[in-house]
């Protein structure tokens, strides 16, 4: 039973102290909602039973505990560059950067979305089921089956789907994988440390190219999404 009270004259408590110690109770308590109750001479008491005669009460329902996920498993993996099943987008592109292509998955793959890289240890392909990875394996070498490779969705003219032509659409707040989805491969990419006020992330940079031939686009990737844009005139 929680039962704490609550006198109106406590003169050198600061306003709703106790209140705020009583519903930290109750919420230790792992109770639902608790009862308000006041009597004729102005004292408060939280408790989970109903008031007595002559008080009155009314419900206070109590916040819900919030939940924290837990990323040291994802954080280890990404420091060793290696990429595991149920691992978020964010940390896959933390572990291994920008994919060399993105395309879309199916129900054969067994995958929504795949991202494959190109490394110096050999291609890798990733399958993802909604936001988080399915699947990683090796790609098999291009025609390997017989089939012609498939080339990334990168036509030109105003109908591309990937291309330079996109970068204006680069804006703080979008999902990164949309982004590189668009807009390609940057030419080059560095870890940006973490500060007092901003998380660790990648920063990129794409330099002038058909389709955005005279801005340079700078943008960096923190948790998954863009933190900071510049595009900046090159002459």
């Amino acid at each position: 039973m929680i039962r704490c009270r609550s006198l109106r004259a406590r003169r050198h408590a600061a306003p709703g102290w106790a209140g705020a110690a009583c519903l930290l109770l109750a919420v230790a308590a792992h109770a639902q909602s608790v009862v308000k109750c006041v009597d004729a001479d102005g004292n408060v008491t939280y408790q989970d039973s109903p008031c007595t005669a002559g008080q009155a009460g009314r419900q206070v329902a109590l916040p819900k505990a919030e939940t924290i996920e837990d990323t040291s498993a994802w954080e280890a993996a990404a420091r060793e560059t290696r990429i595991v099943k149920g691992m978020p987008k964010r940390w896959v592109l933390r572990a291994r950067g920008t994919p060399a292509e993105i395309s879309p998955g199916s129900a054969r793959e067994d995958a929504t979305e795949i991202w494959r890289y190109a490394g110096k240890d050999g291609a890798l392909v990733v399958g993802f089921a909604g936001p988080n990875v399915a699947w990683v394996r090796g790609a098999p070498p291009a025609g390997a089956d017989g089939a012609a490779p498939v080339a990334a969705a990168t036509t030109t003219g105003a109908g591309a789907l990937q291309g330079a032509h996109n970068r204006r659409f680069v804006i703080a707040g979008r999902y990164c994988e949309h982004v590189f989805a668009e807009i390609g491969v940057a030419d080059r990419q560095a870890p940006v440390p973490a500060a007092p006020d901003a998380v660790a992330g990648i920063r990129y940079t794409y330099e002038p190219k058909t389709g955005d031939p005279q801005m340079r686009t700078v943008f960096t990737c923190a948790d998954g999404k863009v933190a900071d844009v510049e595009r900046t005139l090159v002459k």
